[in-house]
């Protein structure tokens, strides 16, 4: 069958967990709500990473071990990605053999970028917006030997000017839920895309997943069996006219974490799927290789896919919780006493960075190479780069770029998605804060003590938490006996 006479499914799973390691030590502390594991992240390796690139389907009497990401479309988080590269090394290299043998298949390959801290990008400034994205792009290329044709938006969170830092960045496209602007379809209402957004010269291709077969994946029983998951595919996929691409997307730990039977359902559905004449399983960058399109997406407002108050769920009791009856006024203010750090290492960076490099912004940007790539040349290359020789200087901009590093990591976003700043991934956010004001407070008066106040009126929905400042005092005297 001609390539003119196929639909297009794209299957994309977006993979991420927080940096857990401890700022000052790089090791994950004991999470004992994941027994019989160690924490959360080595969980998650045996029951979806490391499942998923060998997952083990019956085909009549033999076993077929199917490497999933050799067929889906993907994002991996930078934190995770960095985790999994010591501690799962045989899923990260099937992560990274996956995507050269989707180019090898397709012209394209599966993988795309993802913004490096998963911070929600429309309540960051352009300047934030720009180094998330920059870094994000460095983590790809160092990880995939390629630069990235898209990028996953931390929550599908996007505004205006979210898309304009992308189109900038050079990237060609984004997912986006149905709800979260205008797709304006040229001929089929029902095609996941692509729909082409503009603002001046500026253009991004948007594709936007179906909710129904999300939905059907992720909170409904569609990996109980692939066969019946591969059959509701197709049967939406075949009900659009010949050119038409249907995108399913959804949290990538529902392929084994969420969903038990996820990995090995998923393989039974892409090896059914791969098998239909009329289908072609592929990613974003072939659709636009085939030029194409859909129509046209407007976006008139702040929104996400797991909100249905904009962005509200990461700085307000916008209503959005997991359990009935908890309430999150403490998020307002949380955000506010991170932001606050985040304020003072920029002031702090720009001031004294400003003093030793011409384009303290471009060496900020390049800077994430140093954390990723443990080679001692890559530091060499960058500070000669920059013109900076003089040994105390490198280890001044070092320390800088590690304090930009900690106050970008407290902002990532799942530190005010679930209903407590006191659960695991509330104290995340308030050790990498810590970390921040520690290295900041190397070369300026420490803000801890007015830190302290803001996080002293932030109350938890649980009882043996007194205050947000109380917690961040402990997890820090915790944190300095781990050190002794």
């Amino acid at each position: 069958m001609t390539g003119e006479n196929k639909r297009y499914v794209i299957i994309h799973g977006h993979f991420y967990q927080p940096p857990r390691e401890s700022p000052w030590t790089g090791l994950v502390a004991p999470e004992p709500s994941a027994a019989p594991f160690p924490n959360w992240n080595e969980r998650i390796l045996s029951e979806c990473y490391g499942a998923n690139a060998r997952a083990h389907t019956m085909d009549g009497p033999l076993v077929r071990i199917t490497n999933n990401y050799q067929w889906l479309s993907f994002d991996f988080g930078p934190t995770l990605m960095a985790w999994l590269s010591r501690h799962g090394q045989a899923a990260y290299r099937s992560v990274i053999r996956a995507d050269a043998a989707s180019i090898e298949r397709t012209g394209h390959g599966n993988a795309i970028a993802q913004s490096y801290n998963h911070s929600i990008l429309p309540l960051l400034s352009a300047a934030d917006k720009d180094i998330q994205i920059s870094w994000g792009i460095e983590d790809f290329k160092f990880r995939f030997a390629r630069p990235p044709e898209a990028i996953w938006l931390p929550e599908c969170a996007a505004d205006a000017s979210t898309l304009e830092e992308v189109a900038r960045a050079g990237l060609k496209s984004v997912i986006l839920a149905p709800w979260q602007g205008e797709f304006r379809a040229a001929d089929n209402p029902n095609s996941s895309g692509p729909f082409i957004w503009r603002r001046g010269d500026l253009s991004l291709n948007v594709f936007r997943f179906d909710s129904e077969l999300g939905g059907f994946v992720s909170f409904g029983d569609g990996l109980s069996d692939g066969a019946r998951l591969a059959a509701r595919i197709a049967e939406r996929a075949l009900s659009q006219p010949p050119g038409s691409v249907v995108l399913l997307a959804t949290d990538g730990e529902t392929f084994g974490h969420h969903k038990k039977a996820g990995a090995a359902e998923l393989a039974r559905a892409l090896m059914i799927l791969s098998e239909n004449r009329e289908l072609e399983i592929t990613n974003c960058a072939r659709v636009l290789s085939l030029g194409l399109q859909a129509g046209s997406f407007e976006i008139n407002a702040a929104s996400a896919w797991s909100c249905q108050h904009g962005v509200e769920r990461w700085r307000s009791d916008c209503g959005c919780r997991l359990t009935h009856g908890t309430s999150q006024h403490w998020r307002y203010p949380l955000r506010e006493a991170v932001d606050f750090v985040k304020r003072h290492a920029d002031t702090l960076y720009d001031s004294i960075a400003g003093e030793l490099l011409a384009d303290p912004r471009q060496a900020l940007r390049e800077s994430i190479r140093l954390a990723i790539d443990r080679d001692p040349a890559a530091g060499e290359e960058m500070f000669k780069r920059h013109a900076v020789s003089e040994e105390k200087d490198r280890n001044r901009l070092m320390t800088l770029f590690e304090m930009q590093r900690a106050a970008h990591a407290a902002l990532t976003s799942c530190g005010w998605f679930f209903d407590d700043f006191a659960g695991l991934e509330g104290r995340i956010v308030l050790r990498w804060a810590a970390r921040a004001v520690e290295l900041a407070a190397w070369y300026a008066p420490s803000i801890e003590p007015e830190l302290l106040d803001r996080l002293r009126s932030i109350t938890s929905n649980r009882r043996e938490i007194a205050d947000a400042a109380t917690l961040y005092l402990s997890l820090k005297t915790r944190e300095a006996r781990g050190r002794i």
